[in-house]
C-alpha cells in the first residue's frame, strides 16, 4: 500500500516539481527547489529509519503499527515527500501558512487514494509537526522533523551566524537534542562516496565500434543497478547524484560498510575487470551537515593557524578558494574531504583484476590480452570473455543515449526520430569506418567543466548540492542534444535507412565524449560550448551562486566548459585518440583559467606521430624559431569568430591555398607578401579578403603589436591563419547556415 502510495506520488507530482524550480524550499535561500528538498527529505527519514532499526527499535516503537523494515522505510519516505507539499498550491513568497495547507493537501489527497484512517493519522501527525516548534511526539515524527532539518541545515540563514561556539550551540542546540534523543552519543548517518576505476582502459581497450559502445551501456546499467540497489535496501531518495562513473549517497552509519563491500562486488562481478572505488565518511550528525568539519562557529575558524606544511594545508584548504574562510564551511566541505580520502584510496590499490593468460592459449583477436574462448560468428574472430560480453551490448538495442536524445528531440522540436532501420535493426553505425564516411576520418570529442568540483565545495547542504549537479547534469545533456540537432540535417537524422552519424560514448554530470565524422567535430563543439553558456539553468545557477558567495570566491563565478577535440584517420587506436583528446582538454581549461569561460583545443593529426602528449605534438607541429604557426587554444567566442573567417579564405583555389600554409613556414614578411599579393588579385573580393587577414590578427589581441593575421605575443610572432586553412582543408561543416555553407564550398 505504501510503496504504491510513493509511486502514485511520482506520476501525480515529481515531474510537475522537478520542473517548477520557481517553487523554492525556503523563500529566503532562492537556490534551493521545493523537489529537491522534498526528495532529500525523504532520503534522511529513510536512512534515519533504517539506523533505528538497525539499533533495536521495532516498527511498532517507531510508528505505532506492525511494519516490515521495507515498509517502515517506505512510509518514513512517503512523509518526507509530504512534508512541505502545501507550498506546491500556494504563491511563491506566501509560506507563512505552509504546514496547515500541507495537512490540508495530503488529507485530500490520502483520502482519494483510499488510505485506512489509522494510517492517515500517522501521516498527517508527522506533516503537522515536522517542525521542532510544533511539538513532534512519536518517534517517527521526531525522525522526519529531523531529516528536515538535515536536510537544509546549510541552507538555515540562522545557523550560518553561529560566530562563537556559545552562539552555534544556542542556534543548533534544539535540533541537536532531538539528535541526542534519537541516537544517543553515536551519529546516525554516513556518505558513500564512488567512482569507478581506470573507465579509459575498460571503454577504450580496442577500437571496434560495438565493444565500446557495449562497454559504455554496460557502466551505464551499472550506474542503474546502484540506483536499484539503493531503491531496494534503502531507498532512491538517498542518492544525492549517481552518473558520470560516480555517485554520492546518505546512508545509515551501521549500514555504510555493507553497502560498500556489496557495490564493489557489483561492478566486478559485471564486468570481469572494471573496478570501483567506495569510501565512506566517519559517521555525521547535525553540525556536520549544517556546517561541515569541525571547528563549527566562525571564532574557531579564522583562529586556525600553523607554520609550514600546516600553513600550505590551511592555505589550500581555505584561502586558495575562498577570501571568507567561513563561507567554507558547509557540506560542501564534507565532500570535499571525502573526495580526498577516495583519491587516496585509489592511489593506495595494490591490486587488479587479472585474467591469466598461459603461452598455449590462444590471444584474443581483438584486446591481444587475455585468452580467446568465444567465437565470434559475424566477425569471424576468437575473442575472449571480456570482450565477448562487450561485443554483444554494442550490438543489442539498448542504447540509452540514443534514447534520450530521440526523447529530447521530440520534446523540444516535435519532431520524431527513428530508432531502428526499416528491417528492425538498431541505427548505429556498425563499425567505425562507417561512422567515418567516405573521408575516412573521426573526431573525438571531449568536454569537461571547468572547476566544478570547487564550486561544488560551496554548496551548503545536500538539497543545494543535489540542485546543483541536477542542473549541471541537465544543462550538459540539453547542449549536447541541441548541438547534435544544430550540426546534422534533419533529413539525416530522420532517414531510417542510414545510420546515426554520431556515437555517444559518455554523457554524464559534466563530461562528455562522443565520436562524430571529422567534417563535423568543429562546428558539434562550438555548438556544444555555446549552447551549455547560454543555457537558463546555466545562467540561473549563475545568478544563484553570485548572491551566495557574493565577493567571498577569490575568481569570478563562471559556468563554463572546455573541450579537446581529435581528428585523425580511423586507423588510429581509439585509446590513443582518447587519450590526445584528454590533453587537448587540460591545454583548454589553462587557457579557461585565465580567461573564465569556455575553451577549445584541438588537433588534426595529418600524419603518423610517436608520441599521445598534446603539447608535446602542438609544439613539434606549429612551433617555429620566434614563430607560432596557431592560436591554439581558442575560447568559444574566438572559435565563432574563426568558423566566420574561414568563409572569406575559401575563395582562394586550393592551390592558393596550400602555397599560403607553406609561405607561413617562411617567415611573416614572406606569408605578408605572398598573402597580401594573392588578395590584389582578386579583384571583387581582395577587399574582403584583406579584411579576413586582419580579423584574423585581431581574433588573437588588437591591441598587440603586429601585421595583418600576425602578432607578437611572449611566444614570439603568432598567427590563427594556419588554424583556419586546415579547418578548410579538413572540410570541416562550419557555424553557419547549410545553404551558405554549400554555396561557399562550390566556389572551390
Amino acid at each position: 500500500m505504501i510503496l504504491n502510495l510513493i509511486n502514485s506520488f511520482k506520476s501525480e507530482f515529481s515531474e510537475k516539481l522537478y520542473r517548477s524550480d520557481y517553487l523554492l524550499a525556503d523563500t529566503r535561500i532562492p537556490w534551493v527547489s521545493l523537489y529537491d528538498h522534498l526528495i532529500l527529505t525523504a532520503g534522511f527519514a529513510a536512512a534515519l529509519a533504517e539506523e533505528l532499526l538497525r539499533r533495536g527499535r521495532t516498527a511498532m516503537e517507531i510508528c505505532g503499527i506492525e511494519l516490515s523494515p521495507s515498509e517502515l522505510r517506505a512510509l518514513a519516505r512517503l512523509c518526507g515527500l509530504l512534508h512541505d507539499l502545501g507550498k506546491a498550491r500556494i504563491g511563491e513568497m506566501e509560506y507563512r501558512f505552509h504546514v496547515q495547507r500541507s495537512v490540508e493537501y495530503a488529507r485530500e489527497w490520502l483520502a482519494a487514494k483510499g488510505v485506512e484512517e489509522h494510517l492517515q493519522e500517522i501521516i498527517l501527525g508527522v506533516v503537522a509537526r515536522h517542525h521542532l516548534r510544533d511539538g513532534p511526539q512519536t518517534i517517527l515524527e521526531k525522525l522526519v522533523c529531523l531529516a528536515d532539518s538535515y536536510a537544509s541545515a546549510g541552507d538555515r540563514p540562522e545557523l550560518a551566524r553561529a560566530y562563537t561556539a556559545t552562539e552555534f550551540q544556542r542556534l543548533a542546540g534544539e535540533t541537536l537534542r532531538l539528535e541526542q534523543e534519537l541516537f544517543g552519543a553515536d551519529k546516525p548517518v554516513c556518505l558513500l562516496l564512488g567512482d569507478t576505476d581506470a573507465i579509459k582502459s575498460y571503454v577504450y581497450e580496442t577500437s571496434t565500434l560495438p565493444e565500446i559502445r557495449g562497454a559504455s551501456e554496460i557502466l551505464q546499467e551499472l550506474e542503474e543497478n546502484v540506483r536499484g540497489l539503493f531503491t531496494g535496501k534503502l531507498a532512491e531518495e538517498a542518492l544525492i547524484y549517481c552518473g558520470g562513473g560516480g555517485f554520492l549517497v546518505i546512508v545509515p552509519a551501521s549500514q555504510a560498510e555493507e553497502l560498500k563491500q556489496e557495490i564493489e562486488r557489483l561492478y566486478l562481478e559485471k564486468t570481469g575487470v572494471a573496478t570501483i572505488t567506495v569510501v565512506s565518511s566517519d559517521p555525521l550528525g547535525y553540525a556536520d551537515i549544517g556546517r561541515g568539519l569541525a571547528p563549527y562557529d566562525d571564532v574557531q575558524v579564522r583562529a586556525l593557524s600553523g607554520r609550514g606544511v600546516a600553513a600550505d594545508l590551511l592555505f589550500s584548504h581555505f584561502e586558495a578558494l575562498l577570501a571568507d574562510r567561513t563561507k567554507r564551511k558547509n557540506f560542501g566541505e564534507l565532500v570535499s574531504a571525502l573526495t580526498g580520502r577516495l583519491q587516496q584510496q585509489k592511489r593506495a590499490k595494490a591490486t587488479a583484476p587479472f585474467l591469466e593468460t598461459l603461452p598455449v592459449h590462444r590471444r584474443c583477436e581483438s584486446c591481444g590480452k587475455r585468452a580467446a574462448e568465444v567465437h565470434d560468428d559475424a566477425r569471424d574472430e576468437w575473442i575472449c570473455v571480456i570482450c565477448s560480453q562487450k561485443r554483444e551490448h554494442g550490438r543489442g538495442e539498448r542504447r540509452e543515449f540514443v534514447k534520450e536524445f530521440v526523447r529530447w528531440v521530440y520534446e523540444n522540436k516535435r519532431v520524431e526520430i527513428p530508432e531502428k532501420t526499416p528491417d528492425g535493426r538498431p541505427r548505429f553505425p556498425e563499425d567505425l569506418d562507417t561512422l567515418a564516411g567516405s573521408d575516412g576520418r573521426i573526431a573525438l570529442f571531449y568536454a569537461d567543466g571547468n572547476n566544478m568540483g570547487d564550486l561544488l565545495q560551496l554548496m551548503p547542504s545536500p538539497a543545494s548540492y543535489r540542485h546543483f549537479s541536477r542542473m549541471l547534469e541537465q544543462a550538459t545533456r540539453d547542449a549536447l542534444f541541441s548541438a547534435i540537432w544544430a550540426v546534422f540535417d534533419e533529413e539525416r537524422l530522420k532517414d531510417p535507412g542510414k545510420p546515426l552519424p554520431f556515437e555517444i560514448i559518455a554523457l554524464g554530470g559534466d563530461d562528455i565524449v562522443v565520436i562524430v565524422p571529422a567534417r563535423y567535430g568543429w562546428a558539434l563543439a562550438v555548438k556544444v560550448l555555446e549552447a551549455f553558456e547560454q543555457h537558463p539553468g546555466i545562467e540561473k545557477l549563475q545568478k544563484e551562486l553570485q548572491g551566495r558567495v557574493g565577493n567571498a570566491l577569490r575568481r569570478p563565478v563562471s559556468l563554463s566548459l572546455s573541450a579537446g577535440l581529435a581528428i585523425a584517420d580511423v586507423k588510429y587506436p581509439v585509446s590513443f585518440l582518447f587519450s590526445l583528446a584528454e590533453g587537448l582538454l587540460k591545454e583548454a581549461k589553462k587557457l579557461a583559467r585565465e580567461v573564465h569561460t569556455s575553451t577549445l583545443c584541438h588537433l588534426w593529426l595529418r600524419a603518423p606521430v610517436i608520441s599521445e602528449r598534446a603539447d608535446v605534438l602542438l609544439s613539434a607541429l606549429y612551433a617555429r624559431q620566434r614563430m607560432v604557426l596557431t592560436a591554439r587554444p581558442y575560447t568559444a567566442e574566438q572559435a565563432r569568430r574563426l568558423a566566420k573567417l574561414v568563409h572569406s579564405l575559401q575563395q582562394l583555389p586550393k592551390a592558393q591555398r596550400h602555397s599560403l600554409a607553406e609561405a607561413l613556414e617562411k617567415g611573416v614578411h614572406v606569408s605578408l607578401n605572398y598573402a597580401l599579393y594573392q588578395a590584389a588579385r582578386q579583384k571583387e573580393r581582395g577587399a574582403q579578403l584583406r579584411k579576413a587577414f586582419q580579423e584574423l590578427g585581431n581574433l588573437l589581441e588588437p591591441a598587440m603589436d603586429g601585421f595583418w593575421f600576425w602578432r607578437w605575443t611572449d611566444e614570439g610572432w603568432k598567427t590563427a591563419l594556419l588554424d583556419a586553412l586546415e579547418l578548410i582543408e579538413l572540410g570541416a561543416v562550419l557555424d553557419i547556415p547549410r545553404e551558405e555553407h554549400y554555396a561557399l564550398s562550390a566556389t572551390d
